[in-house]
């Protein structure tokens, strides 16, 4: 009885240990089909949003973002966002996920989200930013910057 019961507990074990080795490297997998594009189009991305101008800002966005948000509220999200400052350093890259999925206003797309660490000049920041795949290259569907430097 007690030898089915460790048996059990060690076919549960191996299974949990050869399903995370598996997302481990199916993650790696896909992160590094977008580590020779993705970034590269961040690297320029982040450092041209974080001159918090509005129409900067907006020639980075998805098509179906910029028929979507009110300009007004984006004038006053890039005004809030300024508090940070200029950028100094941008740190490195965390792969998220891909995903493809359909969007609101019709059609789909492949999305692929980072995490980066950054430095502006009045605090440090975490950025989410979610690229949506286009032809060549990208455009930004989600950009999120957290900090508490944005409190003070």
């Amino acid at each position: 009885m007690f030898k089915k019961i460790l048996k059990g507990f060690g076919i549960a074990i191996l299974s949990f240990v050869v399903l995370f080795t598996l997302v481990a490297v199916w993650s790696g997998y896909k992160s590094s089909q977008y580590e020779e594009t993705a970034i590269p189009f961040m690297n320029t991305a982040i450092v041209d949003i974080s001159t918090w101008e509005l129409e900067t800002f907006k020639r980075y966005l998805t098509e179906s973002e910029l028929e979507n948000i009110n300009e007004s509220d984006l004038e006053r999200l890039i005004r809030a966002l300024s508090k940070m400052g200029k950028l100094v350093e941008i740190g490195e890259y965390q792969f998220n996920t891909v995903t493809s999925r359909a969007l609101v206003g019709g059609g789909s797309g492949t999305f692929v989200t980072y995490t980066v660490p950054a430095v502006y000049e009045n605090g440090d920041a975490m950025l989410t930013i979610t690229l949506k795949e286009e032809d060549t290259s990208f455009s930004v569907y989600h950009f999120k910057l957290d900090s508490l430097a944005l409190f003070d």
